[in-house]
């Protein structure tokens, strides 16, 4: 069974996206912030991870990095902060992330059920991604942590 790994500081969207995806047949697992996550990535190695993007202590962008450069991973991620061509979105592409969605923000015509959606869509395709990809995505992670001097899964960055 595929496993996806559900990680949102809201206990609500990962509830609604756990459980929307548990009803898709994928096995969920779920953490509540970017330094869970990476710990739970290691640990239960999912075939898809759902990153949102502002959380507390450890954000999203930085937990991509992180997974990315330890355990390459597809991460799609979810954030009201991750609509196209911003620069949350293109951070987190660079370190590794295949995709995003934009949460719903009340302001327009989509809902949480269309995000269920889209969540299941997404992940039902980055589910069905080449490893090929992901050694890719985890060379750009890489690269990105030499560039900036940060440290990915424990080790120094070299330069």
């Amino acid at each position: 069974m595929t496993r996806v790994l559900v990680v949102d500081d809201s206990k609500f969207m990962r509830t609604v996206i756990g459980n929307a995806l548990e009803e898709a047949g994928y096995e969920v697992e779920r953490a509540e912030d970017g330094a869970t996550g990476v710990e739970r990535a290691a640990a239960v190695d999912p075939d898809v991870v759902t990153m949102d993007v502002e959380m507390p202590g450890m954000d999203g962008i930085d937990a991509v990095e992180r997974i990315m450069a330890s355990n390459p991973t597809p991460i799609l991620m979810l954030s009201v902060h991750t609509e196209a061509g911003t620069t949350a979105t293109l951070d987190a592409l660079e370190r590794g992330a295949a995709d995003f969605l934009h949460k719903p923000d009340g302001s327009g015509s989509r809902n949480i059920a269309h995000l269920t959606d889209e969540v299941v869509e997404k992940v039902d395709d980055l589910a069905a991604a080449e490893v090929s990809s992901m050694a890719l995505a985890r060379a750009a992670a890489t690269a990105h942590a030499t560039r900036t001097g940060r440290a990915g899964a424990g080790e120094p960055a070299t330069g």
